[in-house]
């Protein structure tokens, strides 16, 4: 029981105060399937953030009095599914706030994205004040991951954008939530794909325009090939009443599509402003390799040949001296051991040569 309560108690991210505010009860930490009852826009699943790889949900009240805050912090695979689910939960009524990377804000709600998580903040008859919830975010960025968030919506322009209608997709049933053209992955999630949308008004007309990007250029064109054939892209006769028309373009790994545009006019509007360049970056570390001089050729040759002679020279010092030292103490121990030497003879000489011979003091000439 110990080890499996210690597991959820390390992934508790909420404190048990928040300025005025404290928790009336532990953290519930849930896995993946434990969403909060936070209905999604439109009344969807919520099991549909798990296409922005949600890991875990937390959920824990706090209180101010008469007042109760509950506050649930979704912890995501990185900050850019974070942005992601960010997006998709956010409604019209909430406006741009200065809290955590994104936020948007109400009287009564607040979505905060800090690194990988976010926090839906919300509260009867009003939530915890922007003082209060920037100390919460200051103690989750000391834990939250940094990594960058997604910047294709760079890509998205800028005049006659509704403000608040960007979406950041990775997953087809959160595409078919803004772009109902199927719920199977005709974008190409599965080949790493990422969307941002958003909507335009042209004309008293609401049109979307979708930014793909893909890894390379190649799965883009395959992909671009695919809508060409599955969809009714820039007709000639013009767009009919009632009838779902596309109008897109591909630029080296990005992809733009226009949907619901009234004529090839209006979708260029919006296409010609999407300009994308493919830049190839070496950031590999780098070497300089340059031939050594004559001088230094010489000089290395014989600091390496002193430096063999030295060794040579210890070698035979240290072999000498460890046969000195063991002749003196273990004398016809280790060497000089005539009983146990044979010697080798070509018969040249008249007098057999003994082991002997080499150890017995000379008296005298030796005979041959």
């Amino acid at each position: 029981m110990i080890a499996a309560v210690r597991p959820a108690a390390a992934q508790s991210v909420l404190p048990s105060s928040i300025g005025d505010w404290n928790a009336s009860g532990p953290s519930a930490v849930a896995p993946v399937g434990g969403l909060s009852s936070l209905e999604p826009p439109g009344g969807s699943d919520p099991t549909i953030l798990k296409e922005y790889f949600l890991k875990s949900t937390e959920t824990r009240s706090y209180t101010h009095g008469a007042q109760v805050a509950p506050i649930t912090l979704y912890r995501f695979r990185d900050p850019s599914s974070a942005y992601g689910a960010y997006t998709f939960l956010r409604s019209d009524s909430l406006v741009p706030g200065d809290l955590g990377s994104y936020s948007a804000v109400a009287g009564d709600r607040a979505l905060i994205v800090v690194g990988d998580f976010l926090l839906d903040v919300a509260g009867k008859p009003s939530r915890p004040s922007n003082a209060d919830l920037k100390k919460l975010v200051s103690a989750m960025d000391k834990v939250a991951d940094h990594t960058p968030f997604p910047s294709i919506g760079e890509h998205l322009p800028e005049p006659g954008r509704v403000r608040g209608s960007e979406r950041y997709v990775l997953g087809p049933r959160v595409l078919s939530q803004y772009v109902p053209l199927g719920t199977d992955d005709w974008i190409g999630f599965n080949y790493s794909a990422e969307t941002m949308l958003a909507r335009y008004r042209q004309s008293g007309k609401d049109v979307t325009l979708l930014i793909s990007s893909y890894p390379t250029q190649q799965i883009a064109a395959d992909k671009f090939a695919g809508m060409l054939r599955r969809f009714t892209f820039d007709p000639p006769d013009g767009v009919l009443p009632g009838q779902t028309v596309l109008f897109g373009k591909r630029s080296s790994s990005l992809i733009a599509v226009v949907v619901g545009a009234p004529s090839r006019e209006a979708a260029n509007q919006l296409l010609d402003q999407v300009q994308y360049v493919s830049e190839v970056t070496w950031n590999e570390p780098k070497h300089t390799l340059t031939d050594p001089s004559i001088g230094s050729i010489v000089v290395g040759a014989f600091l390496g040949t002193g430096v063999i002679m030295l060794l040579a020279l210890a070698v035979g010092l240290g072999f000498g001296g460890i046969r000195v030292f063991l002749r003196f103490f273990l004398p016809n121990k280790v060497f000089d051991r005539e009983k146990q030497i044979e010697i080798l003879q070509l018969g040249i000489y008249s007098k057999p040569i003994q082991a002997k011979d080499f150890y017995e003091k000379s008296h005298g000439p030796v005979e041959n």
